[in-house]
């Protein structure tokens, strides 16, 4: 009977590892870091392995990079070539983001004013406020999507959406009068 191999990993310098355990580590790192890189090339990541020239660790027939020899391989990928420049998001395309949540938690929450209306007492003043203002809507958002968005909303409608929101005002003081607020009786 043989006995187990020793799970306790064994660091080897780079320069005294195996072409296979190198290769290997270099399959570690690729497996690691996939995201990160996805359009280099096998050249610029053997090339990147071979300029740090990490020790790997050994494992029976598994082999591994230390956290510390990943994050400066991390870095030495990080700048090839290769890697296409990130171009910034530009505040437009942020304010663009931001009208369209807008938009959207104004749809929730139109939504969500026929379950208030059903029981206007039993959601607290601060969730009916939330949803409430939502509801009411932001007219600058409202102007920035009509402005960047074209076309049919992402998700179906069971009612027409400028309907609701033309109507959204005269729901909300009904809600109010519902839930006896002062000055809406």
């Amino acid at each position: 009977m043989t006995p187990p191999p020793d799970p306790t990993p064994v660091c080897i310098p780079y320069a005294q590892a195996t072409p296979h355990q190198l290769s290997l580590a270099l399959t570690y790192a690729m497996v690691a870091l996939p995201e990160s890189f996805p359009t280099l090339s096998l050249a610029d990541w053997t090339n990147s392995l071979l300029g740090l020239k990490p020790d790997v660790w050994v494992s029976g027939d598994a082999v591994s990079l230390d956290d510390q020899a990943i994050q400066h391989l991390t870095q030495r990928l990080a700048a090839a070539e290769e890697l296409p420049e990130l171009d910034p998001a530009s505040p437009l395309d942020r304010g663009d983001y931001l009208s369209k949540r807008l938009y959207n938690y104004q749809d929730e929450a139109l939504e969500a004013l026929p379950d208030i209306a059903a029981n206007p007492l039993i959601y607290s003043s601060r969730v009916f406020n939330i949803v409430v203002t939502l509801a009411l809507g932001n007219s600058v958002a409202d102007a920035v999507f009509h402005a960047t968005h074209q076309g049919p909303q992402s998700r179906p409608r069971t009612e027409d959406p400028t309907l609701a929101r033309a109507t959204v005002h005269e729901q909300v003081r009904a809600l109010r009068c519902a839930r006896g607020e002062v000055g809406y009786q």
